[in-house]
């Protein structure tokens, strides 16, 4: 029960932090996921070159790590009202479905090897992070960008 209110808390705290882009076609029909899937881990202190872009949202929201290394990357479109599912590096799965617009936010559908469904807002351009699952000593923290 406590990871699953680690990972609400952790999607809560980065949708707060990293919205604000604004919408260029607010009628589109399909979006874009990008899910980076990285290891966090106290295993050392180094930071992946894939990352560079993320370094300091990481380093802020994920202060109590010291190693992040990229595991994996899945990008794929996902049409209105249309479900799709990336596997995830610990061996479970990971469910996004595209609700449409509301306002000038996309409204996806998030659902987590069975132990996180939601339904959240995320600015067009952003990428906010999903944590808490437990992975090789550490964490799995998907940083999640749509387009």
């Amino acid at each position: 029960m406590r990871t699953v209110l680690n990972i609400v808390m952790a999607l809560a705290m980065a949708l707060t932090f990293f919205g604000g882009f604004d919408v260029s076609e607010a009628s589109a029909e399909s979006i874009t996921v990008q899910i980076r899937s990285i290891h966090a881990s106290n295993d050392g202190k180094s930071f992946d070159p894939k990352l560079k872009d993320l370094k300091g949202k990481l380093s802020k929201a994920f202060g109590g790590y010291t190693n992040f290394s990229q595991v994996s990357v899945s990008k794929f479109s996902v049409a209105k009202k249309e479900k799709k599912s990336a596997s995830l590096p610990n061996g479970s799965s990971m469910t996004v479905t595209f609700h449409g617009y509301a306002g000038k936010f996309i409204k996806l559908g998030l659902g987590i090897a069975g132990k996180l469904n939601t339904t959240l807002r995320a600015s067009p351009g952003s990428t906010f992070f999903q944590a808490g699952l437990n992975y090789k000593g550490g964490i799995l923290i998907l940083a999640i960008t749509v387009r």
